[in-house]
């Protein structure tokens, strides 16, 4: 059995935030621009490459949505912690701390209704996966609210096949144009449950992989025709980049999930 240091695993949650939300792995030799791109299209896509420039040497949020924290973390099974009672409150450590001395804005409120925001940007949204080892993996994603807002989920059924699967990313593309704050990074989650498919797109996001290959051309082919592009005005490039994760489903079903993320593309990984 490994036994982590609390302070460490706080210390690396509050790094892994802090550079995300200044200067994103996710987003190094990122280019927005393309040469098949109108003049006007040009010009708003040389925008974004300045701010993603700026955000990393003046140090500043690259985005003043700052975002859910959000993890996605992988816990061995030989490894155990000190410094709490929970991994879950390191956690959770790790995120108020980052948001506290990143001046990052907290944009998590504690009741959907009442929307008091009590200035910690907590809770952390954690999904976790056992593993074998004595590992600590943990993925983390700074959620935009216009992206999540603009994501979707359906439950299709089998017979639509890949081509229903396309249709219905298609469609929630379409529906988002502008809103959710283009170039998209779209993942893109097919099996599973209702209720594990969204996260199933998310991981995809983090992932940065792709599982269908068939799928993903279908996909491709069929986002040309959005009529849209950089930051929802008239163009042609209204997505950078599409990843696709696959899971066991039932015979009756096909649950399909698109998660958005607009162009600030926020996602990093540490192994402890």
């Amino acid at each position: 059995m490994r036994i982590v240091d609390g302070a460490e695993i706080v210390s690396a949650v509050r790094r892994l935030f802090i550079e995300i939300n200044y200067e994103p792995e996710s987003l190094c030799g990122v280019s927005f621009a393309d040469d098949s791109m109108g003049s006007f299209e040009r010009t708003l896509a040389a925008v974004l490459q300045e701010n993603i420039e700026k955000s990393a040497s003046e140090r500043r949020p690259l985005c003043q949505d700052c975002g859910v924290a959000q993890l996605f973390v992988k816990v061995g099974k030989n490894l155990s912690f000190s410094g709490a009672p929970s991994l879950e409150k390191l956690l959770n450590r790790g995120v108020e701390e980052a948001y506290s001395e990143g001046l990052l804005r907290k944009s998590t409120v504690i009741d959907p209704f009442e929307r008091k925001n009590e200035g910690k940007n907590l809770p952390a949204f954690i999904h976790w996966e056992l593993c074998d080892g004595d590992k600590l993996e943990i993925y983390g994603i700074a959620k935009g609210g216009g992206s999540e807002n603009v994501s979707a989920q359906k439950m299709l059924v089998p017979a639509v096949g890949r081509d229903g699967v396309a249709d219905f990313v298609f469609e929630t593309l379409r529906n988002a144009g502008g809103k959710g704050c283009p170039p998209y990074f779209v993942g893109v989650g097919v099996g599973g449950t209702f209720d594990s498919v969204a996260a199933l797109a998310k991981k995809a996001l983090l992932e940065q992989v792709s599982e269908d290959n068939e799928l993903l051309e279908m996909i491709n082919k069929k986002i040309r025709n959005l009529g849209f592009g950089v930051l929802g005005f008239p163009g042609i490039c209204p997505v950078k980049a599409v990843y696709v994760k696959k899971a066991p489903t039932h015979i009756a079903m096909m649950p399909a999930a698109v998660a958005l993320n607009c162009h600030s593309f926020r996602v990093g990984k540490v192994i402890l």
